[in-house]
């Protein structure tokens, strides 16, 4: 079962493997103005963005909830799950390069999308483990659309992850960040596997 506790040492356990570090999203100036440049990019509304995405920006992860506190917007699994999911486009970043992975994220809705499906992939593995269930992957994918994504990025992110779902029904978890967490779960957490 989670508790505040085990999530606070799940993410810090996912910090060190990774190199990350968390900050409260609404106390940044930063994030004041990242806001400000997707709303002038019309990639998504500044006061949406503010309160309710956690975004990662090089190997900082800006949270819009207080880290183990089970709120009803931000239950204690969907705290595991968007560690896991952020903690994934770190490793987008380190294996394309910061500069790179950055600039096509803000600049081109394509690999905005594609990186997205990648990191919901993550999603998709943690409830597969967790449920034994897959998600609404069309519903998953339309989401994008909050993102500045086009039609044609939506449908080639729910391709992608209904190739993923396939792959992960035969017993295939591929993303790092799933791994990772998965092995820390089962070693820490008795009973959230559900499946």
């Amino acid at each position: 079962m989670l508790t505040a506790e085990l999530v606070k040492a799940f993410w810090a356990h996912m910090q060190n493997e990774f190199g990350s570090s968390v900050e409260q999203k609404n106390d940044s100036a930063l994030m004041e103005a990242v806001a400000g440049f997707l709303e002038m990019l019309s990639i998504q509304d500044k006061e949406t963005f503010l309160k309710d995405f956690v975004t990662t920006l090089g190997r900082t992860i800006y949270i819009p909830f207080e880290l183990g506190a089970d709120d009803p917007r931000w239950p204690l699994w969907n705290q595991v799950r968007v560690c896991v999911h952020e903690h994934q486009h770190i490793v987008q970043g380190e294996r394309e390069g910061w500069a790179v992975f950055d600039s096509r994220y803000l600049t081109s809705s394509s690999f905005r999308a594609g990186y997205e499906a990648e990191a919901y992939g993550c999603d998709m593995e943690m409830e597969w483990w967790h449920t034994g269930q897959i998600f609404d992957i069309a519903g998953r994918a339309a989401g994008l659309k909050a993102y500045g994504c086009s039609a044609e990025d939506i449908a080639q992110a729910e391709q992608a992850l209904t190739i993923r779902a396939g792959v992960l029904t035969q017993g295939g978890v591929s993303n790092l960040a799933s791994l990772e967490a998965i092995a820390w779960l089962e070693a820490n957490v008795t009973g959230l596997r559900i499946a």
